[in-house]
């Protein structure tokens, strides 16, 4: 009788495994690129398709691997606020698909709204991270003068960050939300239809 229920809690550790190793290797390649990772757009989906639990599972799991692994070195204090700020993105993630029944429309204005859900979470993770800096490198000599100073300073990471999120969002997401349940051969319906959506974050 616990079978369903084991069943059901392997699946989903088997998609924060899969989703975790797929963010981790693709930032591994886009290192190079300050700004622009699958990060933000891979918990947004997670989270879009299965649910707050999966999606803020893959946030944690894939932030505190990157934050240890990254070639840029270790992220020390600031982890914690990199953790809490790709939360951001799970929320949204299982918000839209309260909004959009857990469907969107490759190639529709579904995309754009996406991506500009995805650019106001990137906007808010910039300042709370920077804001965390602030605080870290100055400790208690810090004053609002010099957390501007580093929003400022942050600025075109900021810019960087957003535009890519935004494109991401837009082109990228409805795709992986409309292809991830086919490969994994789930039912995904029409907001019409209007169970699919909920019937994956079951």
């Amino acid at each position: 009788m616990d079978y369903p229920a084991t069943v059901q809690s392997a699946r989903s550790l088997a998609i924060v495994a899969a989703f975790s190793a797929l963010i981790v290797g693709s930032n591994l390649l886009l290192a190079d690129l300050p700004g622009v990772k699958l990060l933000d757009t891979l918990v947004f989906v997670a989270a879009f398709l299965f649910g707050f639990r999966v999606g803020g599972s893959v946030a944690v799991v894939s932030e505190l691997a990157w934050s240890f692994i990254s070639p840029w070195g270790v992220a020390g204090y600031i982890t914690p606020l990199l953790v809490l700020g790709e939360l951001i993105y799970a929320l949204a993630g299982w918000a839209a698909s309260r909004v959009w029944s857990g469907y969107v429309r490759p190639g529709s204005m579904d995309g754009f709204f996406i991506g500009a859900v995805l650019a106001i979470c990137a906007f808010i993770w910039d300042i709370e991270t920077n804001i965390g800096t602030a605080f870290i490198a100055f400790g208690q000599t810090v004053t609002m003068e010099k957390i501007i100073s580093t929003e400022l300073l942050g600025t075109p990471f900021m810019l960087f960050h957003e535009l890519s999120d935004f494109l991401l969002g837009a082109y990228l997401a409805p795709v992986v939300i409309l292809l991830v349940p086919r490969v994994l051969r789930l039912e995904l319906r029409s907001r019409i239809g209007g169970e699919g959506g909920r019937r994956l974050q079951e």
